[in-house]
C-alpha cells in the first residue's frame, strides 16, 4: 500500500478566507459573486485530483494487497497440502494397524462366539427335534386321519375330474384327428385333382398335336395335289404350246403354198389362238379371245387315253378364215 499521506481538504468558506487573507488590497476589491466563483473552480480541481489520486492509491494498495495476499495465500495452500499429505499417510498406517490388530480381537472373539453359539445351539436344536419330533408323531397321525377322509373325497372328485377332463381330451384328440384326416384328404384331393388336370391338358395336348399333325398333313397333302395338278398344268401348257405352234407352222405353209383367186388375200391374218397362255405373248399383237382351259382340258383327257400327242389337230376345230 502506498504510504503518500493525503491532504485534508477544508470547506469552501475556509479556503476563500485564506485567499482573501493573502491577497494583496487590489485581489481584495474584487466581487464577492466573482471570489465565489473562483473559489469553487480551485474546490472542484483540487477535489477531483485528491478523488484521483486516492482512487489510484487504492486500487495500487488493492493490487499489492491482491498479489501478496495470493502469494501468502499459495504458500499457505502448498504447506497445508504438505501437512495434510503427511498426516494423511501417518493416519492411514495407524489405521490400518489398529485395523489389523482389531480384526485379529475381533476374529478371536468371533470364533469363541461361534464354539459358545454352536454348543448352545445344538443342545437347543437337539431339544426342540425331539419336542418337534414328538408334536410331529401326533401331528401326523392327526393329519393322516384327515389325510384319509380327505384322499377319499379328493380321489372321489378327481376321478370325475379326470374322467371328464379324458372326455375332453379324447374329443379333442377325435376333432384333431379328424382335422389331420380332412386335411390329408384336402391335400389327396387337390394333389389327384392337379393330377388329372395335369393329365387331361396332356391328353389334349397330345389330341391337339394329332388333329395338328393330322391337319398338317392334309393340307401337306393338297399342297402336293396342287403342286402335281400344277406341274401336270406347266406340262399340258407346254405341250399345247408346241402343238399350237405346229399347228400355226402349217397353217402358214398351207397359206404360203395356196394360190389366192382373189385380190384380199393380203387381209388374211393368223388366229393366235391359246397364245394367251404364252410367256412371249403380247395382246397387242392379237385380238381379245376368250376360250376355255385347254391345259386341263387336254391334261384329263390325256390322262384317260382319249387324247394322244399325234392327233391333237383332229379334236380341234379353227376359226374359219375371214376373207
Amino acid at each position: 500500500m502506498s504510504k503518500r499521506c493525503l491532504r485534508r481538504q477544508g470547506d469552501s468558506l475556509e479556503l476563500l478566507e485564506r485567499i482573501l487573507t493573502r491577497t494583496t488590497l487590489s485581489t481584495r476589491r474584487i466581487g464577492h459573486a466573482d471570489i465565489e466563483e473562483v473559489g469553487g473552480k480551485v474546490f472542484e480541481e483540487a477535489n477531483e485530483r485528491a478523488r484521483l489520486e486516492k482512487e489510484n492509491a487504492v486500487k495500487r494498495a488493492i493490487t499489492e494487497t491482491q498479489a501478496n495476499a495470493d502469494k501468502r495465500l499459495k504458500e499457505e495452500l502448498e504447506k497445508a497440502h504438505r501437512s495434510a499429505e503427511d498426516e494423511k499417510r501417518k493416519a492411514l498406517e495407524e489405521s490400518r494397524r489398529n485395523a489389523e490388530e482389531t480384526a485379529l480381537r475381533v476374529k478371536k472373539a468371533r470364533d469363541q462366539l461361534e464354539r459358545e453359539r454352536l454348543s448352545k445351539l445344538s443342545w437347543k436344536l437337539t431339544k426342540e427335534k425331539e419336542d418337534a419330533l414328538k408334536a410331529q408323531w401326533e401331528e401326523c397321525v392327526r393329519l393322516k386321519k384327515e389325510a384319509v377322509v380327505k384322499a377319499i373325497a379328493e380321489t372321489t372328485r378327481r376321478l370325475k375330474n379326470e374322467f371328464a377332463l379324458e372326455k375332453e381330451l379324447a374329443l379333442a384328440k377325435a376333432l384333431k384327428i379328424a382335422r389331420e384326416n380332412f386335411k390329408r384328404k384336402l391335400e389327396e384331393t387337390i394333389k389327384k385333382t392337379i393330377e388329372e388336370c395335369e393329365r387331361k391338358a396332356a391328353e389334349e395336348a397330345e389330341r391337339v398335336a394329332r388333329l395338328h399333325k393330322s391337319e398338317v398333313d392334309r393340307l401337306e397333302g393338297i399342297i402336293e395335289d396342287i403342286q402335281r395338278v400344277n406341274r401336270d398344268e406347266v406340262a399340258a401348257r407346254e405341250l399345247v404350246q408346241i402343238e399350237f405352234r405346229d399347228i400355226q407352222r402349217d397353217y402358214k405353209r398351207f397359206l404360203d403354198y395356196t394360190d389366192g383367186k382373189y385380190h384380199s388375200d393380203y387381209m388374211m391374218r393368223l388366229r393366235k389362238h391359246g397364245m394367251k397362255y404364252d410367256h412371249n405373248w403380247d395382246r397387242r399383237d392379237s385380238e381379245e379371245i376368250d376360250l376355255y382351259l385347254l391345259p386341263s382340258f387336254i391334261n384329263y383327257h390325256t390322262k384317260h387315253g382319249n387324247i394322244t400327242s399325234h392327233d391333237v389337230t383332229k379334236q380341234m376345230n379353227f376359226a374359219p378364215v375371214t376373207r
